[in-house]
This record gives C-alpha cells, sequence and structure tokens, in this order.
C-alpha cells in the first residue's frame, strides 16, 4: 500500500513539474511561463505543511520571488482546527522588498493543537499579475475546492469572500496544516 501511494504521489508530482506546454497546472491555475510582466511564484511557507512540534509562539512567514501588491496580506490567515474553525488574530508585515510576508500572533497558540494557515488564491504582484502557486502543491499545500469546503470560512460564507481569496481556478487558495509542540 505505501509503494501504491508514493507511485501515485511521484506521477501527481512528475506530472505537475513536467506540464510546460501551455503553463498551466493544478486545476487551470497559473504556472510557470504563463505570464508575462510581474509574475511573482510562491517559493515558501513556514510553518511546513504537516510540522509537527511547532512552538505556539512561532511567526508564519512567506516567500514569494518577487514584490507583492499593497494589501496583499489581508489575504492571509490561520484556522484553528481547520478552514471553519475560528480566526487567530495575526499582525502581518511586509519585508522592504515586499517578497517575504511575516505574521506574528496577537497572543500564543493553544499547546498540542492542529491550525490550518489559508494563503488566498486571488493574491496579486506588485505588477498586477496573478501568484503562481505551482511550488504550493509540491511543499504539502492543498487547493480548496468545493469538496474540502465546510459550511464557513471562520464563520464567514464562502460566497461572501472578497476577490483577493479567489484564484482563477476556482479555488479559495491554498492550505497548509501544522500541529503545535
Amino acid at each position: 500500500m505505501t509503494k501504491r501511494v508514493g507511485a501515485t504521489l511521484f506521477a501527481a508530482v512528475f506530472a505537475v513539474a513536467c506540464s510546460g506546454g501551455n503553463g498551466m497546472t493544478g486545476p487551470s491555475a497559473p504556472g510557470p511561463g504563463s505570464g508575462g510582466a510581474g509574475v511573482v511564484a510562491f517559493l515558501s511557507e513556514s510553518p511546513v505543511a504537516g510540522a509537527t512540534g511547532v512552538p505556539v509562539s512561532t511567526p508564519i512567514t512567506f516567500r514569494f520571488s518577487g514584490a507583492m501588491g499593497a494589501g496583499m496580506e489581508q489575504n492571509v490567515d490561520l484556522h484553528v482546527g481547520d478552514l471553519s474553525g475560528s480566526q487567530m488574530p495575526m499582525n502581518c508585515g511586509w519585508s522592504a522588498d515586499r517578497t517575504m510576508l511575516t505574521c506574528t500572533l496577537v497572543s500564543p497558540l493553544a499547546a498540542h493543537t492542529t491550525y490550518a494557515i489559508h494563503l488566498g488564491g486571488g493574491m496579486m504582484s506588485a505588477g498586477g499579475a496573478a501568484v503562481d502557486y505551482t511550488a504550493g502543491l509540491g511543499m504539502g499545500g492543498q487547493w480548496i475546492m468545493g469538496g474540502m469546503m465546510t459550511g464557513n470560512h471562520g464563520g464567514m460564507a464562502w460566497g461572501m469572500m472578497g476577490s483577493g481569496w479567489r484564484n482563477a481556478n476556482g479555488s479559495y487558495g491554498m492550505v497548509f496544516s501544522f500541529t503545535t509542540a
């Protein structure tokens, strides 16, 4: 069984990595080469998806390959448990070159608890182009599609969320989960 799951995962990753023809990956997501001026790729997040033993006061960071647009930090949140769980208050700010977003928690996280980082699918570069989230799939991120969505997003109806949360592929962005120490 482990070999079958591993082979399936390898095939999926290989297909994403080799899908250069039209520049599209995932469910019609912007991919490498789909771009034009201002295209920025999502490069990393911390804590990484699936991490355990994460310190309760850890900052949450995201790195992008180029400058991000003004206000995009509003399209990042942290939920207790899953996306329907309450949101944790955070203060987020950009590095001077707007390539790294660091979010610090207003109060420490609870011990031995799972959290879900939600990165909005409609985030834009400083040049006004959609962010390429291709790398997020290889880091354990998952597209937030209809089948994953519970009744609400931290108490708000999914349909009431603004454009910064929607990706051209129909998703509401990506989710990365971790568990605290």
